[in-house]
């Protein structure tokens, strides 16, 4: 998704009384021409060098170009430090915002350039139609991993937005304790559908199908069917009692959203706002 190699610096928007939240190591990579994206929540600012999970590990050495796509999967490690208290127990809500990069022209409608003679670009957020949904639905997260490395215990959404909830996380003073969790990005809609595929555990199925049916719009492009519809279907899907035809036609949809996200989404951020119990 981004088109941006170099990566100039690490920041997290993390300071907050009576708390601070801390990422890993070197979470939190951004390029430094793009730090007027401001948010009271931490932020991970998404390069392409270090893919969506922000660490050189997730570069793939077959990639000239490397950058979050279809089929890519990682984690985020990061914890609440209590301040004034001794413990805290906190719930954290996620939310991916999407950005395209658009060239600055002046008022004559020229390109602006840089000292290089470069034009100069600037990033807007995507806040109209249904782009930034897609990518808020194909990226699955989950707080855990069985000892099969199949994930576990989907981070859902309870509102009519696509905001991830993961509830109830304590951290105490002084202790290391991070919290991590693990994103996923299916090639195709097989790994959410065949059971012989699927990268979540066999237990994870139900409640991925419902996720799916509650947020359809956000999987599929022009999806016409109702959710208790897309529910039935995936149902039987997972079953192995449906058709080709039907897997055919949500995979038509959902390839298609995979398509307007490439076509129109340069970069996006994965933010993280802390409230309080």
């Amino acid at each position: 998704m981004n088109k941006e190699i170099e990566v100039e610096g690490m920041g997290v928007k993390a300071q907050g009384s009576p708390y601070i939240i801390e990422t890993r190591n070197e979470s939190g990579y951004y390029k430094d021409k793009y730090d007027t994206l401001q948010s009271e929540a931490m932020e991970w600012k998404i390069s392409s060098a270090h893919n969506f999970d922000n660490h050189s590990s997730a570069k793939k050495v077959t990639e000239d170009e490397p950058a979050l796509e279809p089929g890519d999967c990682g984690s985020l490690e990061f914890r609440v430090s209590p301040q004034s208290f001794d413990s805290i127990t906190v719930d954290c809500l996620f939310e991916m915002k999407a950005y395209t990069e658009v060239i600055v022209k002046d008022l004559n409608g020229d390109p602006v350039k840089d000292e290089n003679g470069d034009p100069v670009t600037a990033l807007t957020e995507i806040t109209t139609g249904n782009t930034a949904g897609y990518i808020e639905g194909h990226i699955l997260m989950f707080s855990g991993i069985d000892e099969y490395g199949k994930y576990t215990g989907l981070i859902d959404n309870d509102n009519v937005a696509l905001e991830r909830i993961l509830e109830d996380q304590t951290y105490n003073k002084n202790e290391s304790n991070y919290t991590t969790i693990y994103w996923y990005w299916p090639e195709h809609l097989n790994e959410l559908t065949d059971s012989t595929k699927i990268k979540f555990a066999a237990s994870e199925q139900s409640d991925v199908i419902a996720y799916i049916a509650k947020n359809k719009d956000k999987f599929f492009k022009n999806c016409s069917e109702t959710s208790d519809k897309v529910l039935s279907d995936f149902t039987a899907l997972a079953a192995g009692t449906s058709t080709d035809q039907v897997y055919n036609h949500y995979n038509l949809m959902y390839d298609n959203a995979d398509l307007e996200i490439g076509n129109y989404i340069s970069y996006i951020v994965l933010s993280m706002q802390v409230i309080q119990d």
